[in-house]
């Protein structure tokens, strides 16, 4: 006769047996602050770090990190549930990484439409929570380097079928890629786009309304409009804004420094904008926002349509 306690050893090891190997990862030791070795050095592989093999400060804030974007308790042990989503995640970033390459080829071989503006530009940036103008300019490409980064995805800046996909959007839609201007055909050696005749024209429609606090913020059409208001107005107009923005918003709009036709001068307090050189400003002289006159940018945040 086997004796009781042997009989309850060889219970529990048949059970770890029939489990397989996801019991064996629950029986292993967690890793945590003060471990040191070569299943530390892996775990900060797959975190990205430093693979010193010492479990410190560092390693614990990472891990933290993790498991807060993953919905675990941020603990910053590395226990079974923890290494468990390591591998996951780290199975999936394959698997999307993959498909992000392959719809890159795929895209430089022709198959597929490959798009820098429009419609589809707009979806994708309002899924980024940037601003949605249809431009795919450096602004964009940045947001899906970060998006893609996060996601565990190769971070190249181009919204293919697997970016797609982690940004919630199924069926087919055209490879995005940044916008660059051809080599020998600069902009500068044409006359201003069509959107600055349209940024001119909204801007004469409501020139000598009057100024209203506030005016613009709940509607774009208003009897009235504040600073803010009226800049939003033209950028609405020209199909780069929206929703109106009130002056601290638009210290973040577009992209940062003066632009070719268009800028914005906004802080907290005041928004205006120059277009094609004339400046657009309720603070102008007279009865019309519009006005030749300059004023001192000091205090300012100044920021331009991308592409204007």
């Amino acid at each position: 006769m086997i004796p009781r306690k042997q009989t309850s050893l060889l219970v529990a090891t048949a059970a770890l047996a029939l489990a397989g190997p996801g019991a064996a990862v629950a029986a292993a030791k967690p890793l945590k602050e003060g471990a040191h070795g070569t299943a530390v050095k892996r775990l900060q592989k797959a975190l990205k770090l430093q693979a010193d093999g010492v479990f410190g400060p560092g390693t614990k804030r990472a891990l933290a990190r993790f498991q807060h974007r993953h919905r675990l308790a941020a603990d910053g042990v590395a226990g079974p549930a923890t290494m468990d989503m390591i591998r996951r995640s780290q199975r999936r970033a394959r698997r999307t990484a993959h498909a992000s390459s392959r719809g890159a080829r795929v895209a430089r071989a022709g198959h597929v439409r490959v798009q820098s503006r429009g419609s589809s530009v707009r979806l994708a940036q309002r899924k980024l929570h940037v601003d949605a103008d249809g431009v795919f300019g450096p602004g964009t490409a940045r947001a899906v380097r970060r998006f893609q980064k996060h996601h565990g995805m190769a971070a190249d800046g181009i919204v293919g079928p697997a970016t797609w996909r982690a940004l919630g959007i199924r069926g087919r839609h055209p490879v995005l890629k940044r916008a660059h201007a051809r080599r020998g055909h600069a902009a500068e050696s044409s006359g201003p786009p069509a959107a600055i005749a349209a940024a001119i024209a909204a801007g004469d429609r409501i020139a000598t309304l009057p100024y209203r606090y506030g005016g613009g913020h709940g509607s774009f059409t208003d009897s009235g409009y504040d600073c803010s208001g009226s800049v939003s107005y033209v950028l609405h107009a020209i199909g780069r804004l929206g929703i109106p923005r009130d002056s601290s918003g638009l210290m973040g709009y577009g992209d940062a420094g003066p632009g070719r036709w268009i800028t914005i001068y906004a802080n907290a307090g005041h928004a205006y904008m120059t277009i094609n050189g004339r400046r657009f400003d309720t603070s102008s002289p007279g009865n019309s926002r519009w006005t030749g006159e300059s004023r001192s940018s000091a205090g300012y945040t100044v920021r331009h349509p991308p592409g204007l």
